[in-house]
């Protein structure tokens, strides 16, 4: 029996240990470390936004073979079956027919060719050409402005991480310090003004703790929806090393930054091809005042029930019906004609047509040159914050070091009675948000470095630490 309830149990620990393990290894396997470029790489093959704006490449590249094709000449075929009673005059026959039933029946192949129409065609390939490459270039503006996005969120996230882990240390250490007065207090050397200054740094600090959770875990779902990935996926994030940035970062010339930004930046490509577009919308408008010349050449045959003919020339009353065979070789027919239309007065829609495509131009000359500022006006903000954020990084460094020397040093001085609660508790808030402060420059340093990447079209990554 004891044998038996020892192997019971036995058995019931196998069972536990091993769905324990079972859990515990598909958690880690669960959890997927997504770097800054796998972020990247997994946004660009996602995303939705991309698969719109190759949607819209499609068309434009349909667009282009239709107006190529129209260059063709077309090819219609059509065949007509009429009945007809009463009184009627029947073409093929030639004849009246009166208080009968007729069948007729009709067949034709036809084509017909644009020979000229004012370069319309030909420039009309041309921009859509411009505007097919315009649709690949915002293909990737859209790609550009994801891959900025994720470089954003991926530092949030990581900033609001790291600042979450230091609020959890400063809780810790509040609560060590409040552990230590109420011990101090249940013998008489603390007061309870004392005890209430550490009670409230730690619910200070708690409550940093879940502003700071909130601010990593809405920070995370933003980049895990541009990842296009189920919210419920436990992801962790790399850690980038800062040094190496430093390092690296050398100081940048605006000029040649923005030299760079000019040829590389979808913005600017894409405008310059808009622009392109307007230019040739302006040679088509112009080929309306041209004249137009069309060929048109067609084949056919027809058949009428009313055709006969006498079986015996000199009886006309002896008559019987040609077959439908010997109709459709007889009447065979065969056409072909020239068209010439010249525009003498549209009412006034070709010098419309002309006038809002120069405006068109206008309006794509200044979308280029906004684009251009706008590129310049970010690139010289960029470097200027690069800079920025070094020499604010070496700031708080040195603010970190003082705040964190003060409030060992007061925290010394309290301990032997000679500081009070309110010089110990501005001591730990000053060092706590100099500690916060050090961590938003390490990583501003960062992204601002990698802005400046963006620019170049260098490709975003980190190297870890």
């Amino acid at each position: 029996m004891v044998l038996h309830m020892n192997m019971k149990r036995f058995y019931y620990s196998a069972v536990i240990f091993t769905v324990f393990f079972l859990g515990t290894n598909n958690l880690i396997q669960a959890q997927q470390v997504v770097g800054v470029a796998e972020a990247i790489r997994m946004t660009l093959e996602r995303n939705v936004q991309i698969k719109q704006a190759e949607l819209s490449k499609d068309l434009a590249a349909q667009d282009l073979f239709q107006s190529k094709s129209n260059l063709l000449p077309d090819l219609r075929a059509s065949v007509d079956q009429n009945f007809r009673y009463g009184f009627a005059f029947d073409l093929t026959s030639a004849q009246i027919v009166n208080n009968a039933w007729t069948r007729t029946t009709n067949g034709s192949v036809g084509s017909s060719v644009n020979i000229f129409q004012g370069f319309q065609q030909v420039n009309q390939i041309k921009a859509n050409k411009f505007q097919l490459e315009s649709s690949a270039t915002q293909v990737d503006k859209v790609k550009n402005d994801l891959v900025l996005n994720v470089l954003v969120n991926y530092l949030e996230a990581i900033t609001n991480h790291e600042l979450m882990v230091a609020s959890e240390d400063q809780i810790a250490l509040s609560k060590q310090q409040f552990s230590l007065d109420s011990i101090q207090f249940a013998v008489g050397n603390k007061t309870i003004a004392d005890i209430a200054k550490s009670k409230n740094q730690v619910a200070t600090n708690e409550l940093n703790k879940v502003n700071l959770k909130n601010s990593y875990e809405m920070s995370l779902l933003t980049l895990k929806q541009l990842m296009e990935m189920p919210p419920e996926t436990v992801i962790s994030l790399e850690r980038p090393n800062l040094e190496s940035v430093l390092v690296n970062a050398e100081d940048k010339n605006a000029i040649d930054v923005y030299q760079k930004a000019l040829i590389r930046q979808p913005d600017i490509l894409k405008s310059a091809l808009d622009k392109e577009v307007a230019l040739k919308q302006i040679d088509i408008a112009k080929g309306g005042y041209y004249p137009t010349l069309n060929l048109s050449v067609s084949y056919g045959t027809n058949y009428s029930s009313a055709t006969t003919r006498q079986t015996d020339p000199l009886d006309i009353k002896t008559r019987y019906r040609v077959p439908f065979s010997d109709q459709i070789s007889e009447n065979k027919s065969f056409f072909t004609g020239l068209s010439l239309a010249v525009p003498i007065f549209s009412k006034n829609q070709n010098k419309v047509n002309v006038a809002k495509a120069k405006i068109g131009l206008k309006q794509a000359e200044a979308a280029e040159q906004l684009a251009k500022n706008n590129l310049n006006k970010a690139v010289n903000q960029a470097v200027l914050d690069v800079n920025a954020a070094k020499q604010k990084y070496t700031s708080a460094t040195t603010a970190f070091e003082s705040a964190e020397t003060a409030y060992k040093a007061t925290k010394e001085r309290y301990d032997i009675g000679m500081a009070n609660s309110l010089e110990l508790f501005t001591a730990q808030t000053e060092r706590n948000k100099a500690e916060f402060d050090l961590i938003q420059a390490k990583y501003n340093v960062i992204f601002r470095s990698k802005i400046i990447d963006y620019y170049l079209g260098n490709p975003i990554q980190f190297d870890n630490n």
